[in-house]
């Protein structure tokens, strides 16, 4: 359970047979949309990705306990006893799955002592996937091709952000009037799910600010790949990781994403 590079060699094939089952159901008409209690849209797709990482997991670690957002019913009283476990998004972006834009993920990430020490992001349409952890740095690999090691990039003059398309636009308006005396061009990039965050892992894009709710399986594999390929996700109010599993609640506090450490995070605070 200790060997990364084991364990990526493993979850890999478990997300490629994720994404089989995701694809089978967005190349057909009927997603067999229904909604959850806070409204947010399931798919046929994000329930047959679910069962087939379960599954795979179970084979896998069959030690581990595992917080998938389709199985997210567990008591704060039996996870908070839980030193290690995996934290899963089976479908990432599923109102971008829904809008067929194909820009929706597959989340794997491993928790141990509430920190996401490695994780695995799979893009179904490209068969491209994104890993990352305290021991192997951060990879990203396309369609079966050799891996390359991935850094987020220092900051220049030109600030590129990447932005959602749904969520938190004027917050973020009005949070970055507070840091454009500092680059000479700001452009926002608009894109959904996790890949925001693979973007700036990849040194294409420079800062996520996030001031609109997600959850703890929206960000742990993408913190492990940040934080791998040099970058930073901290919470917004203390400028310190994201942690997990802590609390009986599994929304996160809003965070930002910046690929350089050296981002001017604590101006933004004071501006706020």
């Amino acid at each position: 359970m200790t060997d990364h590079k084991q364990l990526i060699q493993s979850l890999l094939p478990i997300c490629e047979q994720a994404s089989q089952a995701i694809m089978a159901v967005y190349e057909n008409d009927d997603f067999s949309i229904q909604h959850k209690q806070d409204d947010s849209p399931v798919t046929a797709a994000d329930m047959a990705a679910h069962r087939v990482i379960k599954q795979g997991l179970d084979a896998l670690t069959p030690s581990l306990p595992q917080l998938s957002e389709e199985d997210a019913s567990i008591p704060f009283d039996k996870r908070k006893q839980w030193d290690s476990f995996w934290c899963i998004d089976p479908l990432d972006g599923t109102k971008e799955f829904i809008q067929r834009n194909d820009e929706f993920t597959i989340n794997i990430a491993l928790i141990k002592d509430h920190r996401p020490i490695l994780g695995i992001i799979y893009v179904p349409v490209t068969k491209t996937a994104y890993w990352g952890s305290t021991d192997l740095g951060a990879w990203k690999q396309v369609n079966n091709r050799p891996a390359a090691q991935i850094r987020s990039r220092p900051l220049t003059q030109e600030l590129i952000i990447a932005a959602s398309r749904r969520h938190g636009q004027e917050a973020n308006e009005d949070l970055l009037k507070s840091i454009h005396h500092h680059f000479n061009k700001v452009k926002n990039r608009g894109i959904g799910s996790s890949l925001k965050m693979c973007l700036i892992a990849e040194g294409i894009a420079d800062f996520y600010p996030r001031l609109f709710p997600t959850s703890e399986w929206d960000t742990a594999a993408a913190q492990a790949i940040v934080e791998a390929a040099g970058g930073r996700l901290v919470d917004t109010n203390n400028l310190r990781p994201l942690t997990y599993n802590q609390k009986e609640s599994l929304i996160n506090p809003y965070f930002y994403v910046c690929g350089d450490p050296q981002f001017p995070l604590e101006e933004i605070t004071l501006s706020r």
